[in-house]
């Protein structure tokens, strides 16, 4: 049971969370944060990046999330 949870959201469940990428994947030097149901989970900093697609390019920002893991 894996659980995604964005910035300042309430925990849905106990347990240690740990931040994850855009798609659920790992990412170096990771916060980890143990929370209990109800708690408000700590903000992620906010990242830009840049697409380029055909010749158009356009900004995105984009945050990180929090997954359950136990």
């Amino acid at each position: 049971m894996s659980a995604f949870v964005k910035s300042n959201q309430t925990a849905p469940f106990s347990g240690k969370y740990v931040e994850v990428g855009q798609g659920g994947g790992k990412i170096k030097r990771a916060q980890t944060f143990e929370a209990k149901e109800g708690t408000e989970l700590p903000e992620l900093k906010s990242y830009t990046i840049k697409l380029a697609y055909k010749g158009t390019e356009k900004s995105v920002e984009r945050q990180h999330q929090w997954k359950l893991i136990k």
